[in-house]
């Protein structure tokens, strides 16, 4: 003989009343890898890309859970591609579906940009690793991105103490811009360009020989502690009118140091 089983709806302890008085600023989901399309890194193209990506909202003092598998359905059922110029309603997607006060997201990937060499102009791609962020509350919204950019430089203090030669290693620019999110926004290709040249020379992913002659010999032209770089990259953006806000953390990988030299700033216009 057949039989049915009604199975009763459980209770949802998430909406249960939390009686503790104490708010929460973010609460959510991180590390989710998950495939996203992406637009905006540059004007021209749209790639899938495979992400890391963090969201969090903020929670009442009188609830006590929100609904975390909401935000990775938000995610999944996102229309189109995810840029900077529609982060704002991303943001707000997330925050009606948690019925929340403020929502923050983070989508860190890598953008692969055309590298070719300086002198024999053989094409090559480079990786740059790339986070798009943004925040909403009751106020408005705030978008912006944060870029590794990778230099050389050379020593100021070894190339002249030295005979010949001078120790140089590998840098990291690493930029963090934010706008309103009606105001007007550079991409990330633009800063990019400009970035790339704050140490002694810029990097590449390949080089041949006539290639290798010319970015050693200009990083020796140009040499560049911490600081210079740091100073360098700074009054490039503070040039640009566009840019309200910046956040600059410099870093030499040392060659003959066991440590790093690092070197940070900010600025609000």
């Amino acid at each position: 003989m057949n039989s049915s089983i009604v199975e009763t709806p459980k209770a949802d302890p998430q909406k249960d009343c939390d009686t503790r008085g104490i708010a929460i600023d973010h609460v959510g989901i991180s590390n989710v890898r998950y495939p996203i399309l992406i637009a905006g890194w540059d004007s021209t193209r749209q790639e899938t890309k495979e992400v890391s990506m963090s969201l969090k909202v903020s929670l009442a003092p009188n609830v006590r859970g929100i609904h975390m598998s909401r935000l990775l359905e938000g995610v999944h059922h996102w229309s189109g591609a995810l840029s900077i110029n529609n982060m704002e309603k991303f943001l707000s997607m997330i925050r009606k579906q948690q019925e929340s006060h403020t929502a923050t997201v983070d989508c860190r990937f890598t953008w692969f940009v055309k590298r070719p060499t300086p002198k024999t102009e053989l094409p090559a791609w480079q990786g740059i690793e790339t986070t798009w962020h943004g925040h909403q509350d009751n106020e408005g919204s705030t978008v912006g991105y944060t870029l590794d950019i990778p230099v050389t430089t050379l020593c100021p203090c070894s190339r002249e103490i030295s005979d010949y030669g001078a120790h140089s290693q590998r840098g990291w620019v690493k930029v963090k811009l934010e706008w309103n999110a009606h105001d007007e926004i550079i991409s990330p290709q633009e800063i990019y360009n400009k970035l790339q040249n704050a140490g002694s020379a810029p990097i590449y992913p390949l080089l041949k020989r006539a290639d290798e002659r010319h970015v050693t010999m200009l990083a020796y032209q140009q040499p560049a502690f911490v600081e210079d770089t740091l100073r360098k990259a700074a009054l490039i953006l503070k040039d640009d009118t566009r840019v309200k806000s910046f956040e600059l953390h410099i870093c030499n990988e040392e060659s003959i140091h066991t440590h790093d030299a690092v070197a940070s700033l900010s600025f609000t216009r």
